[in-house]
């Protein structure tokens, strides 16, 4: 098995290196490249070339593990990477059947297909094609393996094989392959889709989406019809950089391509930069200053990738003539630093709410200790109707006195005296994470039937007879499930599904506090059962969230 696993990623190593750009591609003689292109079949509308053992080997490149690249290689695979000159993956347009696709290898050296190593449970079987050794595939979705001549490797299903071999002996000349024979022999990696043979399936796809797109991005419905051809070339070796190029069917369409782009761009760093703004906080100088700066980057990131028309041609530089490598840098640096910022503000985020739920928990507690119970869901007036909430009656133990002698005790939350008071919530009672109206608190008790608060009147220690630390005192609810702070309301919740209002306080579930006054991440996966005898405080059930 381990041997297995070390072929197979062998493989995989040398796949992402050969296709990687950040470690380089390169070209041999143009004799190889026409013999590769001659094994593409008409039918293919998308084609990758890579040229790699010329970057591998460049002096520029020599902080590269090529000494390690190659004993992988030659002990996995039976193939040194560096021996790879030139590698081609093609496409073809989806018809009935399986897919068409197809990979031509290019070696520097002779190599014998009989001591090329694949993974043993590669469905192949051993055959001959033209007198030469052939892997054939037992799966038509999967390739097989033929090398017509010592220097040169076929991978593809086996029908796609004997399309490649007939292209060989009689080239194909579609236009995707007249446009890979005028590459740029200074191209590293070169990737050319024609759209054409595949444009109905486009515009079927985007017509089904294009319902959902908003007003500004309804141009985008057009895009399959603008675009006739596209062209992505990067270079690492010799002026280092990219383009892409757009080919339109005629200038008009070019001007309406080139207008479409601008707008996405247009529209997209506006959607950037209100999200950036959202996730920052408007009081900390820091994250100002940050919001400034992602603003500033962005800006000028997304202003390096418009496209320039040319004719029929809108093409997209990066590279040395705008100064643009830079700038991507810096841009990859805030896609990076952005996640980073955001997963650390929620972090301490997640931080504070659990010692506001641990702050409420000691404070019940205090307030038991002062009353011989906890307090009662809500204040209550001769009628027993309800008045004030338990936040407001609790606020003398969460250090909040002054406070709490403003209320007018003998009145409903909502009188015209205490709904003065409705803005003045202490932060204790919010979760800093919630985007809820500030007067909302995201703190409740649960009143459901079997809860400590299910009562109208204040429940002792005693009474919790499951443990203190095994019964919910306190729920951190969602924000559509939050309530005005000062309302005699709470998780009155459903015994079949309490859940319900739960599970995205913080990325992956809530908080709680515990009768004993421990505070617990709860995930929003939990069984619903477990959940429900938590709620309990009675019921017979010993969960153990450990």
């Amino acid at each position: 098995m381990k041997r297995y696993q070390s072929l197979v990623v062998t493989w995989a190593m040398t796949i992402i290196t050969t296709l990687s750009p950040t470690l380089g591609y390169a070209q041999e003689a143009a004799d190889s490249d026409a013999r590769t292109l001659s094994y593409v079949t008409q039918k293919a509308t998308a084609a990758v070339i890579v040229r790699s053992r010329r970057v591998l080997t460049a002096p520029s490149m020599n902080m590269l593990p090529t000494e390690i690249l190659t004993a992988a290689g030659q002990q996995e695979l039976g193939i040194d990477p560096l021996d790879i000159v030139e590698l081609l993956a093609f496409a073809e347009a989806p018809a009935e059947g399986p897919p068409g696709y197809g990979a031509v290898v290019r070696f520097a050296k002779a190599y014998d297909l009989a001591k090329i190593r694949l993974p043993i449970t590669w469905p192949v079987e051993q055959s001959e094609l033209n007198d030469r050794l052939y892997l054939q595939s037992q799966n038509p979705m999967t390739p097989g393996f033929y090398m017509p001549d010592d220097k040169t490797l076929l991978i593809a299903p086996h029908h796609v094989i004997n399309d490649m071999l007939a292209s060989r002996q009689q080239p194909a000349a579609s236009a995707l392959i007249r446009l890979l024979a005028k590459a740029d022999a200074k191209s590293d990696i070169l990737a050319i889709v024609m759209l054409d043979p595949v444009r109905p399936m486009l515009n079927a796809v985007v017509a089904q989406g294009a319902g959902a797109l908003p007003p500004p991005l309804q141009g985008v419905a057009r895009l399959p019809d603008l675009i006739e051809a596209a062209k992505l070339d990067v270079r690492i070796l010799d002026t280092p950089g990219a383009s892409l190029a757009l080919l339109s069917p005629d200038e008009e369409k070019a001007t309406e391509l080139v207008a479409t782009l601008n707008n996405v761009i247009d529209v997209g760093q506006q959607m950037i930069l209100q999200n950036v703004v959202s996730e920052l906080d408007g009081e900390d100088p820091i994250q100002v200053a940050t919001a400034q700066y992602t603003q500033r980057i962005t800006k000028q990131m997304l202003d390096a990738v418009r496209p320039v028309q040319s004719g029929r041609v809108a093409r997209i530089l990066y590279g040395q003539e705008s100064d643009n490598m830079q700038v991507a840098s810096i841009g990859v640096l805030v896609a990076l630093l952005l996640p980073a910022v955001q997963s650390a503000r929620e972090a301490a985020r997640r931080m504070q709410s659990s010692n506001n739920l641990k702050q409420i928990a000691i404070a019940m507690h205090n307030y038991h200790d002062a009353h011989g119970t906890l307090p009662p869901p809500a204040g209550m007036d001769a009628d027993g109707k309800p008045l004030l909430s338990w936040r407001v009656h609790l606020l003398p133990f969460v250090g909040h006195a002054e406070l709490y002698e403003q209320f007018h005790l003998d009145e409903p939350w909502d009188s015209e005296h205490n709904s003065t008071l409705i803005e003045a919530i202490p932060a204790v009672y919010r979760n800093p994470s919630s985007s809820a109206a500030p007067s909302l608190a995201n703190f409740l008790v649960p009143v459901g039937d079997g809860s400590i608060f299910a009562t109208p009147e204040g429940t002792g220690f005693g009474k919790i007879s499951d443990g203190t630390s095994n019964t919910i005192l306190v729920v951190e609810v969602n924000d559509d499930a939050s309530v005005i702070w000062t309302k005699p309301e709470d998780f009155d919740y459903d015994p079949a599904r309490p859940m319900v209002g739960l599970g995205s306080a913080h990325p992956g579930g809530f908080q709680v506090s515990l009768a004993d006054g421990s505070v617990r991440f709860i995930s929003n996966t939990i069984d619903r059962d477990t959940f429900l005898n938590l709620l309990m405080m009675a019921d017979g059930n010993d969960v153990r969230l450990d």
